[in-house]
């Protein structure tokens, strides 16, 4: 594929991925009632995506994917971008296991300390990508490297002697345990769909026994439930089928510079993972749009979205659910009630509305 080509669909896919995960970040921050956990984590992906989007776009300015640097070189120019796609990948492990506990254990899921708990889930993250980023750092090679990919920054095997056996080995280990994680999260993620459908057949066989109030929260966790599911199948046909590919290739060609040609079309197919978060949001969630056209409002001094700060804020439990009555006032039904007088006394009829203090 032309080098020119690549650029020019990397490039813009990249500025509006940044785009996109900027205006998530600053929606989650400005907005309170956004802070929920499962936005919490789509956060920090938008965090650890925007500074993806950002290293990309920095190998595209200074022309470095095309060049033929020394692993070193390489391997310090992708630093920010190698910590935070390793992060990303078993970010989304911790994603689908946030999606597991939701369905399996709701009431717990629901109790359990917002701030703890996505600290707690970004701990195996933080560990996996440190993991990856200190083996690099100790066993990454000075030989010249094909492609400035920090996957491929190591010797080529024809070139691997005694003593840069490891690297080899460390190589597996990595590529390994990515593709391991990316099966993990797709197991987990299929689990929890088939879990879920089952819960809602038996839902709809009782749901004539139902409150108000908890269908309005079944109602809210089916929308968190969606987006996280839309995401995670992005996610699935984006970055994990780029990775398993990856190691076929790995493992099929004896030779890196034989994989070089193959690397453009694995970048483009991990593009719509890195810019997923906004357009999700944006389509599942009504606070979400709405926050989004607040920050448009203010790039345009006020030319789009003129009435945007005068729309309600929509409930947690997305628009067109019912009222929920832990929120919102019930409206006020009047109950005529008739007391009987006592015994020889006058009939007299007292008129008493619900929630008043008698």
């Amino acid at each position: 594929m032309d080098q020119y080509l690549i650029e020019g669909i990397i490039g813009p896919m990249m500025v509006l991925g940044a785009f996109g995960n900027l205006n998530v970040i600053l929606a989650v921050a400005r907005k309170k009632v956004l802070r929920t956990k499962g936005a919490m984590l789509v956060f920090v992906l938008a965090i650890s995506h925007f500074i993806c989007n950002i290293s990309e776009l920095k190998v595209l300015i200074f022309r470095l994917r095309f060049q033929s640097l020394t692993g070193r070189e390489c391997f310090l120019y992708n630093v920010p971008y190698s910590f935070s796609v390793m992060f990303q990948s078993a970010l989304f492990l911790s994603m689908a296991l946030d999606l597991c506990f939701c369905i399996m254990l709701p009431i717990k899921h629901m109790l359990w300390p917002k701030t703890k708990y996505v600290l707690i889930m970004c701990i195996m993250p933080t560990c996996f990508a440190l993991i990856v980023f200190f083996l690099n750092f100790l066993f990454v090679t000075d030989e010249n490297a094909p492609y400035c990919a920090f996957m491929l920054i190591r010797t080529a095997k024809k070139d691997v002697l005694n003593d840069s056996a490891m690297d080899d080995g460390v190589f597996e280990t990595i590529s390994t345990s990515v593709v391991v994680c990316n099966i993990l999260t797709f197991i987990i993620t299929v689990v929890s769909v088939l879990v879920a459908i089952r819960k809602s057949q038996d839902m709809r066989n009782h749901r004539h026994s139902q409150m108000t109030r908890r269908n309005s929260t079944v109602e809210e966790r089916r929308k968190v439930f969606r987006s996280t599911f839309y995401m995670m199948a992005i996610y699935i046909f984006s970055w994990m089928m780029s990775s398993i590919c990856f190691r076929i290739l790995f493992a099929y060609f004896e030779n890196e510079q034989d994989i070089v040609p193959y690397m453009p079309f694995l970048a483009i197919i991990t593009m719509p993972n890195f810019c997923q978060a906004f357009f999700v949001t944006y389509f599942r969630s009504p606070r979400f749009r709405k926050a989004y056209r607040e920050h448009f409002h203010w790039l345009t001094c006020g030319c789009l979205y003129k009435d945007i700060f005068d729309q309600p804020e929509t409930r947690a439990g997305e628009s067109g659910s019912k009222p929920d009555s832990a929120t919102n006032q019930q409206p006020t039904l009047e109950q005529p009630v008739e007391k009987k007088p006592k015994e020889g006394g006058a009939k007299k009829t007292v008129r008493i509305y619900e929630g008043e203090v008698i």
